[in-house]
């Protein structure tokens, strides 16, 4: 059984060149040589990232845009939405300066951050104060 089989392959393959007759065994080094030179490629144009590139957990912090409309003894207006400070707020300049509850004034754009869990509480703040 065994010797028609490979006669029935010989007879389909007796009229092609030999190096037609083996067409995917000339192919196989190609293929790889065409897939390693594409990963290097790949490698070279587009670098993947390192661990020193990944942002620092406090700059993963999404803060709110808005302007301050209103300031009132313990509550202030971002939007003309009311939020209180929540006892540790932390309150920054631009230039990550500390700032008092009291160098805020109306007309300054923030950054702010709502305590977790709450919709109406800032535990962080970015005072763009003018320069």
């Amino acid at each position: 059984m065994e010797y028609m089989m490979n006669r029935n392959i010989e007879s389909r393959t007796e009229g092609l060149r030999h190096s037609h007759a083996n067409v995917s065994a000339c192919q196989v080094p190609a293929v790889i040589a065409a897939f390693v030179l594409a990963v290097i490629l790949i490698a070279v144009v587009n670098p993947p990232l390192s661990f020193a590139e990944e942002a620092p957990p406090a700059a993963v912090v999404s803060y709110r845009d808005g302007k301050i409309t209103g300031v009132y003894e313990t509550t202030i207006q971002i939007d003309h939405k009311t939020f209180s400070f929540a006892p540790e707020v932390v309150i920054l300049d631009r230039h990550n300066d500390p700032l008092s509850e009291r160098d805020i004034r109306v007309d300054l754009e923030v950054k702010y951050h709502l305590l977790k869990g709450t919709t109406d509480k800032i535990d962080q703040m970015i005072v763009f104060l003018p320069e």
